[in-house]
């Protein structure tokens, strides 16, 4: 018998997508499936929008705003099917992904979690890329995922994953002190226990807006610090994980550093003086890489002279000063 499945759509002054996501759930083609919108005491008429779906959307408006990852967790406290995917009300489900995706956890039991192919759009809905991880559907061993999330960051789209209802209570809420790498936190406990299932064809869409929380996560400037805490309680709340802590740690400071080239490369010398201090301390051994000075430098005196020092070492045959 066909799972039931929940989806949950969280929002915050979405107004200007909600609609589109609902609908893109309404028109699923699954045999049996809720949606569910919670609205974090929205100012915008996000509450007059959901409410013109009536019935066919379960629609509940708290007064008091909380954070982000805390209305993610009232929302999956409201659902109540086997399955369950969390959809942020700027993106949409693509036709046929409810289906495909239960039927994936249904046919993979040990399978916690199962993601897809992502396309990302304009804040008008026009394609900009295709993100396909895989060519070919496939389960994987999740030890073995969760050592490519530490490696390359959160390679699983926020859109339109689809978790079975069973591991996200074994696995508990999202965590609530942070912001940037919430969901990339929650993938690695899930996938401590549990395979993890992926559907290359493109089942969810991605929006990029200037509204977006990611774009103001990546303003602030938050990202290593969060993602710090988030190898910090996993070191301090699972066993499992105790292994794997060396090459967490590698993995953030390596982002710390890709991040603090970029903040130099926009003209934010502050910003990438402290992300390159941040990268060092997670890492030291970055003090042995001649890119690490070099971009030390430039984040006094500006990119020229990062770039200049990239080009002279590549004439000399030794490579670029890259971040990898």
């Amino acid at each position: 018998m066909p799972s039931r499945i929940s989806v949950c759509i969280p929002v915050y002054n979405g107004a200007a997508f909600l609609a589109a996501a609902v609908e893109s759930a309404l028109g699923q083609d699954a045999p049996d499936f809720e949606v569910v919108v919670c609205d974090n005491a929205s100012t915008d008429g996000t509450s007059e929008i959901a409410a013109r779906f009536g019935s066919r959307i379960r629609h509940e408006r708290f007064e008091d705003h909380v954070g982000q990852a805390a209305n993610w967790n009232r929302c999956l406290r409201l659902a109540g099917g086997d399955h369950v995917v969390l959809l942020h009300a700027d993106d949409l489900l693509l036709p046929g992904h409810l289906k495909a995706a239960a039927a994936m956890l249904d046919s993979h039991p040990r399978a916690g979690f199962v993601h897809c192919a992502v396309q990302h759009i304009a804040e008008d809905g026009k394609p900009l890329r295709l993100q396909r991880l895989q060519l070919e559907d496939g389960v994987e061993d999740g030890h073995a995922f969760v050592r490519r999330l530490l490696t390359d960051g959160c390679i699983v789209n926020p859109a339109g994953p689809m978790i079975r209802r069973a591991a996200l209570d074994a696995a508990g809420p999202f965590a609530e002190q942070i912001v940037w790498g919430v969901d990339w936190q929650m993938w690695i406990r899930l996938a401590l226990t549990a395979d993890v299932a992926y559907l290359a064809s493109p089942l969810a869409a991605y929006r990029h807006h200037g509204g977006s929380g990611t774009t103001a996560v990546f303003a602030s400037g938050r990202h290593t610090r969060d993602e710090t805490w988030a190898v910090e309680d996993l070191a301090a709340s699972r066993s499992d994980f105790a292994s794997l802590a060396g090459l967490a740690w590698s993995g953030v400071a390596r982002r710390a550093w890709f991040r603090a080239e970029e903040a130099c490369q926009a003209g934010a010398l502050r910003e990438a003086r402290a992300g390159l201090r941040a990268a060092v301390a997670l890492d030291p051994r970055l003090l042995l890489a001649p890119r690490t000075w070099a971009l030390g430098l430039a984040t006094f005196f500006g990119y020229d002279l990062f770039e200049t020092a990239r080009r002279w070492k590549s004439r000399l045959g030794g490579g670029a000063p890259s971040g990898g």
